[in-house]
């Protein structure tokens, strides 16, 4: 299930800082939660669980995009300064599609102040609709990454993960089986049985030459801060319908209630 939210600004300068991913992800907890806390409290305590306990959140959000020319980096800084009329917001959910009037009637005319205890924008929903993608079954499709996917990889003796790229060896296995969780964990929360996927089912290629490396401070100029580095990129995914469907929905990679991995179809 996806959403395009259009917001509205006052046009008026203000800034923004980069590392808005946490900010703008607690804003959608609190809409969702004014409406239905139990809903908003099993999405962040809770998500889909499987077996081994391992939860995914399964929704994400891409980048804020703002017009051409209403907007620009503050040099030296960490800051953008933004001037836009408008912005656009992707927003995704894993949900049943009766959902979809519930989740457009929470959003619409909600207010947003979205940044850190230094600089915030303030912004109005102005529009939310649904999102359609027709997808095939068995084949592959083009996916543009509307923002960062992480792919971490435990490395032994490191206290800490490594954030790969696409052309790291391990990434493709990774990244498969992350999707392939996320399938297990919506059937389990369905209570049906997973398809068996055979291995010429899945496959994965990255599209772009360099993919762009971005790094996003979660919880920023907190004592909790920390950093996590994504990989902005095109790639053709082959999968069963149903598994395209989640990672569209849900996000690739790991880390997508922060706002990384979400992707769109390229027709």
């Amino acid at each position: 299930m996806r959403f395009e939210i259009k917001f509205r600004l006052s046009c008026k300068k203000q800034v923004l800082p980069f590392n808005y991913q946490y900010p703008l992800s607690s804003w959608i907890y609190k809409v969702l939660d004014k409406a239905d806390s139990n809903f908003a409290a099993f999405l962040h305590e809770q998500g889909y669980r499987l077996e081994n306990l391992k939860t995914f959140k399964l929704f994400t959000f891409s980048n804020l995009r703002f017009p051409k020319h209403t907007y620009k980096v503050i040099h030296r800084s960490d800051r953008m300064e933004v001037w836009a009329r408008n912005a656009w917001l992707t927003v995704t959910f894993q949900l049943p599609q009766p959902a979809e009037k519930f989740i457009i009637g929470l959003f619409q005319n909600q207010k947003a102040i979205i940044g850190d205890r230094i600089s915030q924008i303030e912004m109005e929903v102005e529009n939310i609709q649904a999102l359609k993608t027709d997808l095939p079954d068995g084949e592959s499709i083009k996916i543009k990454c509307l923002s960062p996917i992480v792919v971490a990889l435990n490395e032994e003796g490191k206290k800490h993960e490594t954030y790969i790229s696409p052309e790291h060896p391990q990434y493709k296995a990774l990244f498969l089986k992350n999707l392939l969780d996320k399938y297990q964990a919506v059937c389990l929360q369905k209570s049906i049985n997973c398809k068996e996927i055979q291995t010429n089912e899945l496959d994965f290629k990255c599209l772009t030459k360099e993919p762009k490396s971005r790094k996003q401070t979660i919880k920023a100029h907190t004592a909790a801060e920390t950093e996590v580095r994504g990989f902005l990129f095109n790639f053709e995914l082959k999968a069963p319908k149903e598994i395209m469907e989640i990672g569209l929905n849900s996000g690739f990679g790991s880390m997508n209630a922060l706002g990384f991995g979400c992707g769109e179809v390229i027709n």
